[in-house]
């Protein structure tokens, strides 16, 4: 699908994730939780977690990346970029000592790389995430996703960019991509 940002002028060509890796429900779920206001969303994603934590992460991350490529298409400024500068910044993290610091900038890191692989479709990008999540702990990763996704979708927001209701209208509007093939092309 073709989507066109009425501010820029700019367009961008969307297609939904390779259905052998991630469901749009999925997605669309994720979705509308990351936008409820309670303590309930976490925890229908921790319950999530349970039965298949790289599908909830694997979710999580292409959400970030699609909302990367969304502030790209209004500002010209490149998803990519927007991903390489996310940082967990959230409670565990407050006035951690040296070694804990590196724990945070490391899991940090993993998190981008994550949606670096959404953003590209990178196959291989996707197993080292994987791997890393099965050899890490996988609540963690959510906790480090789920407040890197609020703080992005906050800044977003501030920035006049309306992500509520995006991948459910992109989910109403589009097929499961079918080659593998990354899900978002370069706006212009």
């Amino acid at each position: 699908m073709e989507l066109r940002d009425t501010a820029s002028g700019r367009t961008t060509v969307l297609r939904q994730p390779p259905a052998d890796r991630l469901a749009m429900e999925d997605v669309v779920r994720i979705e509308a939780l990351a936008f409820r206001e309670s303590d309930q969303p976490q925890a229908e994603l921790f319950g999530a977690m349970d039965t298949d934590p790289l599908r909830v992460l694997t979710g999580m991350n292409w959400l970030i990346a699609y909302w990367a490529v969304l502030w790209d298409l209004r500002t010209g400024s490149p998803a990519d970029e927007l991903i390489r500068s996310l940082d967990y910044d959230g409670p565990w993290r407050t006035s951690a000592i040296p070694e804990r610091e590196q724990v945070w900038r490391t899991m940090s890191q993993r998190v981008r790389a994550g949606v670096l692989a959404a953003l590209t479709g990178n196959p291989e990008a996707h197993r080292v995430y994987e791997s890393e999540v099965r050899r890490l702990a996988p609540d963690v990763f959510l906790h480090v996703t789920l407040t890197i996704m609020d703080t992005l979708s906050r800044e977003l927001s501030r920035q006049g960019l309306d992500l509520d209701g995006m991948a459910a209208g992109l989910a109403e509007r589009t097929r499961p991509a079918q080659d593998g093939g990354p899900s978002f092309s370069p706006p212009r």
